[in-house]
């Protein structure tokens, strides 16, 4: 609630870090090393913030684990607490952990967007993590879901997302932004017990014979529930978030912002029904945005694949 940013990585892939007055502190470490591999995919995919008071953070951090005995990762969450007062990290209780447990491929399909509901709760995202059955059903468990967690219960939501990066609530409403394949890049609002499609529908196209799945039907939806807007060619979405309803923002005021990999791009969207996507206004930063926030003061702040934060206002 006071501006101060919480960054997870680093040169090993495996720290916490509080960012406050142009300090960086190093809070501790997320995970051991032998969860992980020594990529960049296999570091924290999203931070969030469970509850805050003076002497301590609640948090829960998302990262896709590796199993070392079988050679394989899920999607992992746990709860952390921040002691203020000795700017330390703790480990506490495991929320989820994906299934199944998929041989090491695409690792960047992990997803781990999440969105808080209140101080025992969140929506989740996971991704298809390049799993080679997920054409299966009965096969691919809880990859490519969005399910709503807590210290004791998993429950899933929906399924049939490719790799969704991003999530938002507005109201009673849930959104996710999704990567597509080449093209048929996705937002969606998100529906109890909707199928989205993937791998069998996608408005996109394969990449080409060294595909992990192909999917059945190109350039459509029929059968599944649709996406409210899709990007071909492919911007590779990122986070959402809404901006205020103030007047710095000026016309975009209240509007959704989307970051995006490839198209180097903010994306503001605006809202006309809780289906239906308005005016949409792309602006170059040239960075891929990684991650996005609204500040205390209601400014954006993104992190980018080149380490940078962004502060960005109209002012």
């Amino acid at each position: 609630k006071d501006g101060t940013l919480l960054l997870g990585g680093g040169r090993t892939g495996d720290t916490l870090y509080q960012y406050r007055e142009n300090k960086l502190t190093t809070l501790g470490k997320i995970l051991k090393q032998s969860e992980r591999q020594r990529d960049s995919r296999f570091g924290p995919t999203d931070i969030a913030v469970l509850s805050e008071n003076s002497k301590e953070l609640q948090l829960l951090i998302s990262y896709p684990q590796l199993n070392v005995a079988r050679n394989c990762v899920r999607l992992a969450v746990f709860r952390y607490t921040i002691d203020r007062s000795k700017q330390s990290l703790s480990k506490q209780e495991r929320w989820f952990l994906g299934k199944p447990c998929v041989p090491v491929g695409a690792v960047q399909h992990a997803a781990g967007r999440m969105q808080i509901i209140d101080s025992k709760s969140a929506y989740l995202t996971t991704g298809d993590l390049g799993f080679r059955r997920l054409d299966q059903i009965a096969v691919r468990g809880w990859l490519g879901g969005v399910f709503e967690i807590s210290a004791g219960n998993v429950k899933q939501i929906s399924q049939g997302h490719r790799n969704p990066q991003g999530i938002l609530s507005i109201g009673t409403n849930l959104y996710i932004s999704e990567h597509g394949p080449r093209g048929g890049d996705e937002i969606n609002l998100i529906k109890p017990g909707k199928d989205y499609g993937w791998p069998f529908v996608t408005f996109g196209a394969p990449y080409g014979p060294g595909d992990y799945i192909k999917p059945s039907k190109t350039g459509t939806h029929a059968g599944y529930e649709p996406p409210i807007y899709q990007w071909t060619p492919s911007v590779a979405p990122t986070e959402l978030v809404q901006l205020p309803s103030i007047q710095s923002w000026k016309d975009f005021a209240g509007q959704i912002v989307m970051g995006t990999l490839a198209a180097q791009s903010l994306i503001f969207m605006e809202l006309t029904a809780p289906d239906k996507i308005g005016k949409v206004t792309q602006i170059e930063v040239n960075e891929r945005v990684r991650d996005l926030e609204v500040m205390p003061n209601g400014d954006l702040v993104a992190t980018t694949d080149s380490g940078r934060l962004l502060f960005i206002n109209l002012r």
